[in-house]
């Protein structure tokens, strides 16, 4: 009798453990289903979507975890910092990257845009839809980078986690499981004779100390670069 409860017990866990196998499965299947790659511009967007390490192992997009960092709390972290100025008024270039056309800023060499899914409005959204309205706190965006001339392409995916209308500021932070955490900071400040000062401040580390001192820098300071490029040239 004993043995038959046993055997019994465990037949029941066993099944239990396959059934919620089974249900992360369909939850993992049906996320990826739920995005349509017909409006995905890149040259591999079934891999783009199927092979997204951000999506494995969660059921919704709400799931997404920024890793923000707090500057009083980076002394492990690696720093960098980027400046440009654009000739505007800073109400004028403040609006312009709260509103940036998907298609102007990441149509680059490197930057590439997947999708975005904004938790606020509980919607995806393509580079080909008209119902972006600009940039909101909540918004995780999925975008590919292209590095070594094509040789080597990365997913990157980052919630906007701050909107700071009065100060100017713009945060968003990489999600977790991605290959770095960490976070960026854009600030727009008044300089003299009708510029506007953009500074990029990122915190950042991965698990190779050795990518974060010789291969980051440099990869980092292209992409910042050509995405404020991209938003002057809208501008013009």
């Amino acid at each position: 009798m004993k043995a038959y409860l046993f055997f019994k017990n465990k037949s029941f866990v066993f099944l239990l453990a396959l059934v919620f196998s089974f249900s992360y499965d369909t939850f993992g299947q049906y996320l990826t289903d739920s995005i349509d790659i017909d409006h995905i511009y890149q040259n591999r967007k079934k891999k783009f979507v199927k092979k997204n390490k951000y999506l494995q192992d969660i059921r919704s997009f709400d799931e997404l975890n920024p890793t923000c960092v707090n500057e009083s709390d980076s002394a492990e972290y690696n720093y960098q910092s980027e400046t440009f100025y654009i000739k505007g008024n800073v109400n004028n270039v403040w609006n312009a990257y709260k509103n940036l056309s998907l298609p102007e800023i990441y149509s680059g060499h490197i930057i590439s845009f997947g999708f975005m899914y904004s938790k606020q409005q509980k919607k995806l959204v393509y580079i080909d839809s008209n119902n972006y309205s600009g940039m909101n706190e909540g918004q995780v965006f999925f975008i590919n980078l292209d590095l070594l001339g094509g040789l080597k392409k990365l997913i990157v995916a980052y919630e906007v986690t701050n909107v700071d209308e009065q100060n100017k500021v713009i945060q968003f932070c990489y999600i977790k499981n991605g290959i770095s955490e960490g976070s960026q900071k854009i600030t727009l400040t008044k300089a003299e004779n009708g510029i506007t000062k953009v500074q990029h401040n990122t915190i950042y580390k991965s698990h190779s100390k050795l990518r974060d001192k010789y291969l980051y820098p440099g990869f980092h300071k292209k992409i910042v670069k050509e995405f404020h490029k991209n938003l002057i040239v809208s501008l013009k």
